[in-house]
């Protein structure tokens, strides 16, 4: 049978499985115990394994917890969903991005183990990513959540190191409106008498609740460890609470004190599609992935513009707080633009963005447009934008993914990064 390339393993993973997103452990670890992979929620040969949960600032944790043990010579692995342009960005050993040829030799090696029994797309993918981590050898593994924590596919393992970097309303049509509940399911990561290391200053009852229940050592923010012990801490822009998160991690891996941890590295540190700053010949535009209202709040509280205004492309799932995530923008914004997200049956139309905006009453402050694709909605803000304003794109991966790789492949004009 001849071998399929990456785009058509993936394509063959979003048709397969009844429905995209399946909660539940069962079915990787069965395939998992079939294939020898996992051993007593082991992953040999890895030393090391970090499981990263929370709803906000996970991304930016596994890149500066990575850059600080890349730094201190660890060889390791990362696993991260969702992607912006490539599936490849999803599995990151030793800095580089997994080939299409690794990748589809570990699908090829799940689909004969598997039988009968049927994996969704983000169970193929974190199988796969721990085959090669395994077939790697690294010295760490971090394995980032990609839903809830619970039951989330990286919970076959058990976390030699959790860790929960925020908790807010996300995903409620799988995790619940109430925050306890989201805390206790993002915090069933942790195991006993291991560390569970938690970003917010002030975790919630439902985390708290876990933390006991399991057994795990609770290590908080602000209580024990503080990113303001540190001396020396290079410029960067990486939410705080995930440093903070990523260095605690670090200190327990190298058992070295917090404050003596050496933080060069994390200057170094850019996360694309977080507060990812470009120029587009003269126009400044902002992408940022954030699709609820704490990220959209944090974006607000960085956009703090010396002068000029901002001209937003924002393209949403519809199961999001679409108005939550907006209104922290709205006293910044002087013109909208709204796209249709083709191809992501999940995604709300920019009708239906623009009309939850005039319905808040926001739509006198500024224009509003809708357009068919993200492309065409910051072709549209680029021109919209006067002397000093600041093109900002957010709302989701499925946004801000198609405007970076047009950004990154095209010819059109200058394009540099800061």
């Amino acid at each position: 049978m001849p071998r399929h390339s990456l785009s058509e393993w993936l394509g063959l993973l979003q048709q397969r499985h009844p429905t995209e997103i399946d909660l539940g452990l069962t079915r990787i670890n069965r395939v998992a115990q079939l294939m020898q992979l996992v051993t007593s929620g082991h992953l040999p040969p890895v030393k090391t394994l970090v499981t990263v949960g929370g709803t906000n600032g996970k991304g930016s944790c596994v890149a500066a917890l990575n850059a600080l043990l890349t730094k201190s010579g660890y060889s390791v692995g990362c696993y991260t969903s969702p992607h912006l342009i490539r599936y490849n960005e999803r599995i990151v050993i030793n800095g580089q991005m997994a080939s299409d040829e690794a990748i589809c030799d570990a699908f090829e090696r799940i689909e004969q183990a598997r039988g009968d029994i049927s994996l969704t797309y983000f169970e193929f993918g974190t199988l796969a990513a721990l085959l090669l981590m395994a077939d790697a050898a690294v010295d760490v593994a971090i394995l980032e959540v990609g839903l809830g924590g619970r039951l989330d596919a990286v919970n076959i393992l058990d976390a030699d190191i959790a860790i929960v970097t925020s908790i807010a309303l996300d995903h409620q049509d799988w995790l619940g409106d109430d925050l306890d509940q989201i805390g206790a399911e993002k915090a069933a990561i942790a195991r006993p008498s291991r560390p569970l290391i938690c970003g917010d200053r002030s975790p919630n009852v439902g985390v708290l609740k876990t933390a006991t229940a399991t057994g795990a050592t609770l290590l908080v923010n602000g209580r024990d460890f503080d990113l303001n012990s540190v001396a020396s801490m290079p410029a960067n822009r990486l939410p705080p609470n995930s440093v903070a998160c990523a260095l605690q991690a670090m200190a327990l891996i190298s058992d070295l004190p917090f404050d003596r941890v050496d933080t060069s590295a994390l200057g170094n540190v850019s996360v694309p599609g977080r507060f990812q700053q470009l120029q587009v010949g003269s126009v400044p535009v902002i992408l940022d992935v954030a699709h609820n209202p704490q990220a959209a709040e944090l974006l607000a509280e960085r956009l703090l513009l010396d002068k000029g205004h901002i001209v937003a492309v924002v393209g949403m799932m519809s199961d999001k707080d679409i108005i939550g995530s907006l209104a922290p923008l709205i006293p910044l914004v002087k013109a909208w633009c709204f796209c249709n997200i083709p191809d992501q049956p999940r995604a709300a139309t920019a009708g239906k963005l623009q009309a939850l905006l005039y319905n808040a009453g926001a739509l006198g402050v500024g224009e509003a447009v809708c357009c068919p694709s993200p492309l065409a909605a910051f072709d549209n803000a680029l021109k919209l934008a006067a002397v000093d304003d600041t093109v900002v794109v957010f709302g989701s991966f499925f946004t801000v993914g198609p405007i970076l790789e047009h950004l990154q492949y095209s010819c059109e004009g200058t394009i540099s990064v800061d």
